[in-house]
């Protein structure tokens, strides 16, 4: 009898405190949000402060800072707006979606310009304006052909899904707290389809899960059109055709006591919609191809002893910095493949693809910026500034990958990428193995929020890969090209090959250089499931070998708990075994000559 009672005492006081934690966490919740304005400001006090504020959150649609320019869909349609009511433009930068109400209510900013969907709750803290563009999820997947596994090298033959109904028993990862999971289990309870979904955690952004569908890792993925077009811009294979669920209005917002801002805001929006300058940025963003297409042709018939039809300019304005001209000719061909028309998505020009901003500060005027010499005299002169910033780097090879990426993705970047790198318990002034990687953790909100970073989002694959691409291709032209002035370079001033030093990942958070399925595959274990079923049949990844010692059927068996226990105890039994890292391939993709001794031996991302 006292049992029973002990079990309805314990019962109710679970429901007791199970109650009273839900009420302090909306009571928390609704003292931590204001609903309501706190000033009264509207669009007659902000054109007599002479500046509008605009509320935004760091990521690759609304805001970033690319080679020191700041860039963004939502960013460049307020410089227009600030334009049109005669006011100077100052970003708010909000950490997380819900901050930005707070900041608007408490008249911190004048405008929230992301991109918000309208429900109830949001209506009761702002007021929306009209809607300025739809979207709409679509399903991420590669187009048909042969695609590669970095990762395990093995080649798939892709299909195209047609429409979402084929999705029926394939695998679909999606962002932990994401609302593409939501849609996925509306997606199913309306139509029956039987996915399994996969949820990844460690707060990994959609622009990550893209990669890894465009690197072969997985097959299928998510996104908000508008994010999967950004990113079919930089991979050509993906396909991003098939619409999941309807279009959604995307809405700016400002407080609700504004109502002449919003009356503004609402007719430049009609009248902008229509011109020719919402379309050309729609395209500049969401659809152009963001690599030089075309430039020299690396197989044309050139003297021996030759690069490109401008090595004399090159060794010219290299000289004057320094500088290998080998090293300068590598850039250029990164950045422009030595065309000297070439002009990027963002607006850079000529062979070293010089920013607007940049070619100003190095004295290369707009009219100039597509002349060769002109170019590379602005190029290399940018390249000497570089040095400068990055002068107390005392270790001549390590100076110049700090200065390669710097130009690659603005020295802001890189600083940043150093102090997350100390902050972790790594060598700041040292890119190999340590700054490089921390680099591609900016592109994680975990990581772009912190308070040690100053410059917020960076799509780190792209300075990554610069820096490798370029000092791979100079020792390519060293190996073809030997000069008596490079072999009369001083030692300290030579680069060395260093080998591609293996990343451990920080304690908690993933490892971006392994793939993503085995950066994540232990939590995987129990945020994988699917939506249709009890159980998730995990699939090894090398079908041709389970991970497991025993079959896949027992390790997920619950009908008696002794037994699942038991199931347990041999899940984890092989842990140390299915979880080992492998130590990195020392295979080089580097064409060397036969007398060259330790060469740098970059390892393929796997």
């Amino acid at each position: 009898m006292n049992t029973t009672r002990n079990w309805i005492l314990l019962t109710l006081f679970t429901l007791l405190s199970f109650f009273t934690v839900r009420w302090l966490a909306n009571y928390q919740e609704k003292k931590n949000t204001i609903t309501e304005p706190t000033v009264d400001v509207d669009i007659d006090a902000i054109k007599e402060r002479g500046t509008l504020r605009v509320i935004m959150e760091y990521n690759s649609i609304s805001y970033f800072i690319y080679k020191g320019q700041r860039l963004g869909f939502e960013f460049e349609l307020m410089q227009h707006f600030a334009k049109a009511i005669g006011v100077k433009l100052e970003v708010i930068i909000a950490k997380t979606t819900d901050e930005q109400f707070n900041l608007l209510n408490e008249g911190k900013g004048d405008i929230i310009a992301n991109g918000i969907i309208q429900n109830s709750k949001i209506k009761q803290q702002v007021a929306l304006t009209q809607a300025y563009r739809d979207v709409e999820q679509v399903l991420v997947q590669r187009r048909s052909g042969i695609s590669v596994n970095p990762i395990d090298s093995i080649q798939k033959n892709d299909t195209l899904l047609q429409n979402v109904n084929e999705l029926s028993n394939k695998i679909v990862y999606v962002a932990d707290n994401s609302s593409y999971y939501t849609s996925l289990k509306e997606l199913s309870d309306s139509s029956g389809i039987n996915m399994d979904v996969r949820i990844l955690p460690d707060e990994r952004g959609v622009d990550d899960i893209i990669e890894a569908i465009a690197n072969g890792e997985i097959d299928y993925t998510i996104a908000n059109k508008d994010i999967a077009l950004l990113n079919k811009s930089y991979f050509e294979n993906l396909n991003v055709d098939v619409a999941v669920g309807k279009k959604q209005a995307l809405h700016w917002a400002v407080r609700k006591n504004a109502p002449d801002l919003l009356s503004s805001i609402n007719y430049w929006l009609t009248k902008f919609e229509k011109g020719k300058t919402f379309s050309a940025l729609y395209y500049k963003y969401f659809n152009e191809e963001k690599n030089v297409a075309y430039g020299y042709n690396e197989n044309a018939e050139l003297q021996k002893g030759m690069i490109s039809h401008y090595d004399q300019l090159i060794q010219r304005y290299a000289k004057k910095i320094n500088w290998d001209w080998r090293l300068v000719a590598a850039i250029i061909y990164q950045e422009s493949k030595f065309n000297p028309n070439a002009r990027s998505w963002c607006g850079a020009q000529g062979l070293m693809q010089l920013m607007p901003g940049t070619a100003r500060q190095v004295g290369v005027y707009s009219s100039e910026v597509y002349n060769p010499e002109s170019n590379v005299r602005g190029g290399t002169e940018y390249l000497r500034q570089l040095e400068k910033t990055w002068s107390h780097i005392t270790d001549y090879t390590q100076r110049i990958k700090f200065i390669l990426a710097s130009y690659n993705a603005g020295p802001g970047h890189v600083l940043d990428a150093a102090r997350l790198a100390e902050k972790n318990g790594y060598p700041k002034d040292k890119w190999d193995g340590s700054v490089e990687y921390f680099i591609l953790y900016k592109s994680n909100p975990r990581f772009y929020n912190d308070p040690v970073v100053k410059y917020g989002y960076c799509r780190g694959q792209e300075p990554f890969n610069y820096v490798r691409n370029i000092i791979k291709k100079f020792f390519d032209y060293e190996t073809k090209i030997n000069t008596a002035t490079a072999s009369a370079t001083p030692m300290d001033m030579r680069l060395e090959q260093v080998e591609s030093i293996p990343f451990d990942g920080i304690e908690g958070a993933y490892n971006p250089t392994q793939g993503l399925i085995a950066r994540s595959a232990r939590r995987e274990l129990f945020l994988s499931r699917k939506l249709f079923g009890e159980e998730t049949q995990l699939i090894p990844k090398n079908s041709n070998r389970n991970p497991f010692d025993k079959p896949k059927k027992e390790l997920f068996i619950r009908e008696n708990p002794k037994e699942f226990a038991d199931s347990s105890r041999q899940l984890f039994k092989k842990k140390k075994q299915l979880f080992q890292v492998q130590s990195p391939s020392n295979s080089s993709n580097l064409q060397l000559n036969e007398n060259e001794e330790k060469i740098n031996q970059l390892t393929p991302r796997r």
